[in-house]
């Protein structure tokens, strides 16, 4: 029995010992913590992320620029604070594009099959001038775009 009263009062000081270490983080060096951890959570993960996903990201980062506000960093804290917040934006900025390249390729994926539909349907219902008057406009269009892109 008294093995077992040593044994919970070691775990009960080493459990206050922890919790004391952990307290001793600034408020500065805890949002600087969150920054990172939010920068790392949308390196690992911001390729499978959602519009809810990214909504929720950029209002914790809105979050942590408002802690961020009222803290009163150190100069060597403001450097941190500085590469980790440019670390980020260069995170969001890369998965951002990815997700838009994606989303304009799914686009004209779509514009593409509604152009051929379209295209098939003007064939059966439009007299031959007209059907090649709209053929030739698509074309034209569709040049354009790819000319765009070219530059």
């Amino acid at each position: 029995m008294n093995i077992n009263r040593k044994i919970i009062s070691v775990l009960v000081v080493a459990v206050a010992a922890i919790s004391l270490l952990s307290s001793c983080q600034s408020y500065e060096d805890r949002v600087i913590t969150k920054l990172n951890h939010l920068s790392e959570r949308i390196d690992e993960d911001g390729k499978n992320f959602d519009a809810d996903d990214w909504e929720e990201a950029m209002e914790e980062l809105a979050d942590i620029h408002e802690e961020m506000a009222e803290c009163d960093f150190t100069l060597e804290q403001l450097k941190e604070v500085g590469r980790a917040d440019g670390r980020l934006t260069a995170i969001i900025a890369k998965e951002g594009a990815k997700a838009l390249g994606r989303e304009t390729s799914s686009f004209l994926r779509n514009f593409s099959s509604f152009a051929k539909g379209f295209q098939e349907g003007a064939k059966e219902n439009f007299n031959e001038e007209d059907f090649n008057d709209v053929e030739e406009e698509l074309k034209s269009t569709l040049k354009d775009i790819e000319d765009e892109w070219k530059e």
